[in-house]
């Protein structure tokens, strides 16, 4: 009776040996999957300048999933700001000077998308609150400076004309921009000027709270502005520029992998 439990046993073990032994092979390394990481633009479909950012970003790490908020609720698109690691104001017409007290000069201005405008407030919000890396372009620069009670110039060429075209495509465009002293742009450029492109009617005028300018351009136009919070532990910047149509540019790209290392 002991010898037949004790076949019966070993059968048993030889029958499971021999279910794992082919699901398992000897040194076969274990598959982990990878963490994918994931951002929301504001705006980023409607022509080649708007496709151009996710052009951008899939070109620095072709594994980021990117999410285009623009033609979303605002109740869809603060969903996917729950669940993204990052986020770009992207560049775009005026911003409603209704939103920093300039009512009287909307005269100046396109015709303001308020719906845009809203979402980018609502995402800014967001993303500020909860420490999410933020990089702000162009329109993204200015409207960061308003969420922060900053103003604009509502038109450059009547309220600070100078010998610079900022307004013009940005294939055609270009000046020099000088950082401030300890920029952290100055290590990015590993020099105290870059040449960048320039296609914009507004700008930074009156600083919006807690922000410091990191660049000017040579008739005192605001380039880059930062954060002064050293309590915010993530990536936060705004350009005036278009790195997104700088590909060329070593500084610019490390803007672009410098934002895409912070979400990880």
């Amino acid at each position: 009776m002991q010898n037949t439990y004790k076949l019966f046993l070993f059968l048993i073990a030889l029958s499971f040996g021999a279910l794992t032994s082919c699901n398992l092979k000897p040194n076969e390394p274990i598959q982990i999957e990878e963490t994918q990481y994931s951002i929301a633009i504001t705006k980023a479909h409607g022509s080649s300048g708007y496709e151009q950012y996710k052009i951008w970003i899939s070109g620095l790490d072709s594994s980021i999933i990117i999410y285009d908020l623009y033609e979303l609720s605002l109740d869809s698109a603060s969903n996917i700001m729950e669940i993204v690691d990052g986020l770009i104001i992207s560049g775009g017409p005026d911003v409603n000077p209704s939103l920093y007290g300039f009512d009287s000069l909307a005269w100046m201005c396109q015709t303001p998308d308020n719906y845009r405008d809203s979402l980018e407030l609502q995402s800014i919000d967001y993303a500020y609150k909860h420490q999410l890396p933020i990089l702000g372009i162009c329109r993204g620069q200015q409207i960061l400076n308003v969420y922060f009670g900053g103003t604009l110039i509502t038109d450059i060429p009547s309220q600070n004309p100078s010998d610079i075209s900022h307004r013009n495509d940005t294939s055609k465009s270009h000046h020099s921009i000088l950082f401030v002293e300890n920029s952290p742009l100055i290590h990015l450029a590993q020099n105290d000027t870059a040449w960048v492109n320039s296609s914009h009617h507004q700008a930074v005028k009156d600083l919006g709270l807690g922000l410091e300018v990191y660049a000017y351009s040579s008739d005192s136009t605001i380039e880059s502005i930062g954060l002064e919070d050293t309590t915010y532990n993530s990536f936060f910047l705004g350009v005036q520029f278009h790195p997104e149509h700088m590909l060329s540019s070593e500084f610019a790209n490390s803007i672009g992998y410098n934002f895409i290392e912070s979400i990880k």
